[in-house]
Formats: structure tokens, sequence, C-alpha cells
């Protein structure tokens, strides 16, 4: 007898998980667990690997679908009126709160201390993603690890929102330290946020004209919210892992690592998985800039006070550039904060040529000139000494 297709909506967030699922960069497990499966994973190991959450797919207010899926079925994956996927059918079981309450899919409730929300009925079985972007990314770097015999491999979250100077200090400590340093772009549910479009623009541009390209590579994790914020880090660990990477850099003001010392030790909540996945965690201390050193400077090996210190904050970096104020170069490059300007006011300008022709000197020849180009210009006559 032939299968049959049927289909449920999915959101975002769904959408999101199952591809990671699927891609493997949960774990080696790539399939939406059965009951027997979920039971097991509660223990929190699953197939030798670290299991904090079950990959028990129970979407509320699919009953009708669900109760009636047979195994081979396939249930098309529905987002925003688009087909994006489906479930290879393995089975269909009633949802019981110990598996359920542990679900990956419930992550964001379980962090929200809100009521957990999911169906009567949960599936089981092979996923299907039809963008692959992720899965390609994944392939490079791997590809990448073997063909270079590539053994230091580091990794860090950012939200670059927007991307300074302290992350730039920071990426070119683990670029000494590694063979391949991977950045991932995370999103932020920030109501002030800059577009993750515009942040993947601005990383890529800084990686692309600062940084060596054999040395880095960007995972953008579009299409998923999971590791929104930095909720968890034991995802981020576990991610970090089956992307090939041995060692994760996180900020000691990183919300969920709970660091504390045992003596003159520091011991986080991840130390677990150090073990486990063989993964170095490194903790960094927050970087300033000291008005006394004059320069870029972590907390840790500067003698001065915290009234000596600018801080790098993404809030206040974000009201300036949100009121068409360039940063000082001393918080973000200059041509960084350009970018971002040009595209949070384009045309705002009448006339740009005009104004940057009468302006700024040129080089004798008819120039083409955007946006961009102007503040840039503008950055460096605010830095011109001043005529004695």
């Amino acid at each position: 007898m032939e299968s049959k297709n049927k289909s449920i909506n999915i959101n975002k967030t769904e959408y999101g998980i199952l591809s990671l699922i699927e891609n493997g960069i949960l774990g080696k497990f790539t399939k939406l667990m059965n009951e027997d499966e979920a039971k097991i994973a509660i223990s929190g190991k699953f197939k030798d690997e670290p299991s904090p959450f079950t990959y028990v797919f129970a979407p509320s207010g699919c009953e009708d679908e669900l109760q009636n899926l047979k195994s081979k079925d396939t249930l098309e994956l529905v987002l925003n009126d688009k087909k994006v996927g489906y479930i290879k059918v393995e089975s269909v079981y009633k949802t019981k709160k110990e598996i359920a309450d542990k679900s990956i899919f419930l992550v964001d409730t379980l962090k929200a201390n809100k009521n957990l929300k999911y169906g009567k009925y949960a599936v089981s079985g092979e996923i299907r993603v039809f963008d692959t972007s992720l899965e390609e990314t994944k392939d490079k770097i791997f590809k990448k690890i073997k063909n270079n015999n590539l053994k230091k491999i580091s990794a860090v979250m950012l939200r670059a929102n927007p991307i300074h100077r302290a992350h730039e200090r920071l990426i070119r400590i683990m670029i000494d330290k590694a063979d391949l340093v991977i950045i991932f772009l995370i999103r932020t549910l920030s109501e002030d946020k800059l577009e993750f479009d515009l942040r993947v623009k601005t990383l890529k541009y800084f990686a692309r004209k600062y940084l060596p390209a054999d040395k880095i590579e960007i995972v953008a994790f579009e299409n998923t919210f999971f590791f929104k914020d930095h909720v968890d880090p034991a995802l981020e660990c576990i991610a970090a892992h089956n992307f090939g990477a041995n060692k994760l850099v996180v900020g000691q003001n990183h919300g969920g690592i709970g660091m504390f010392y045992d003596g003159n030790t520091p011991h986080t909540a991840l130390d677990i998985y150090k073990k486990e996945l063989n993964i170095e965690i490194i903790v960094m201390p927050e970087f300033v800039y000291c008005n006394e050193c004059k320069c870029l400077v972590s907390t840790r090996s500067c003698p001065h006070g915290a009234h000596h210190h600018i801080k790098y904050r993404t809030k206040t970096l974000r009201d300036l550039l949100y009121n068409g104020i360039m940063p000082p170069s001393i918080l973000m490059r200059s041509d960084i904060s350009a970018l971002i300007l040009s595209e949070l006011f384009p045309n705002r300008f009448k006339d740009i040529q005009k104004i940057y022709d009468n302006l700024f000197a040129n080089k004798g020849i008819l120039e083409k000139h955007d946006e961009k180009d102007f503040y840039i210009a503008l950055m460096k006559l605010y830095q011109t000494p001043i005529m004695n």
C-alpha cells in the first residue's frame, strides 16, 4: 500500500531545530526520537553523547494530523504557506510528561520558566529540510580541516550587534592560538537589534578586509533562534564540537556558564562537557578601553579602576547608530559604522556627491562616492588635528 502525504504547519523555531538535528549539529543522532529512545535520552546521555534534551516532536494543535499517521507516511512541513521539508514517519505515540518536558523544542519555554505546551501526540522518524545551506557550510568546514590537517579549531558565538573593537581583539587573540577560528553568528531578541542580514554583512566585511581568510569561517545561524542571546552554553558546547571545534571561547559575563572558584581554580557549569566532548572551555575577561593605559585592555590585566574604563556596550553603540551618529573609532571601526549607517539611513542626503565634493579634498579627478564613503571621510575629518 502506498504511503500518503499529510502536512502540518510549523513555526520558525521548530524549523530551525529540525534543521540542526538533521545536520548533526546537536549530536550524531539525526532523527526525531521514538518513545523508547526518548526514555533513554532523559538520563542525560544518548548514543554515548551528552543529551541535555530529548528529540520529542509533539507540536501543539496538530493532534488530528498526527494521530492518523502510519509508519512510512510522509509528513510535509509547512512554514508560512511554503513546503520547507518533510518527516519520513517511523512511529506516532502518545506524549508522556517525563519525556516531553525535556523536549529540545521547548528549550525557550524552559528557560523562560513558562508553562510547557506540547501536543497530545509525538512523531518520530527521519527529517529532511530542503534548505541545504547549513549542511554545505558544515561540509565546507570539515573538508578544510581534513585537507589542511588542521588540529587547533577554536569557536566563538557572537551576536555582533554591532561588531566592535572588543570583538576584534577577542577574535585576533583566538587566531593567534588556533589553526582555524569558527565564528557562529547567532540571533537575538533585543527589541532594538540590528537586522540579522546587516549583521551578517558587517561580519563578513570585517573578516574579508581585516582577517586572514584561511584562518576564519563564519557560520550564520539564520533560520534558528536556538542559540539566541547565549541562552544555553551547554548547547553552544555541543554545536561547536559537532562543527569540529576542540576549543570554545566564552565571555566571563556569559549568562549561563555559572562560573565559580575552587581555591584559585576557576570552574564553570560546562566542566562536564569538557570531559565528555573533549573540548576546552576558555573563559575570557571583559575588554575595555582604559584612559590611563591608552589602549584596549582586559579588566584582568588593567590595574586602573572602572572609572578609567570606557566599556563596549552594544546597546549604547546601537543608540548612537540609530540616531545617525558614528561611534568613536576607539569603539568601532569607522568603515563598519559607515556601512551600518548607510543601510539604516539610505538616501539620507539629497545630493551626496555634491556634499562630498564640497567638504573633502580630492585627487583632482572626478570620483563617484556613496554614503558609506561620505561617513568614512567625515570621520577622518573629525580626527584631523585642530589648527593652532
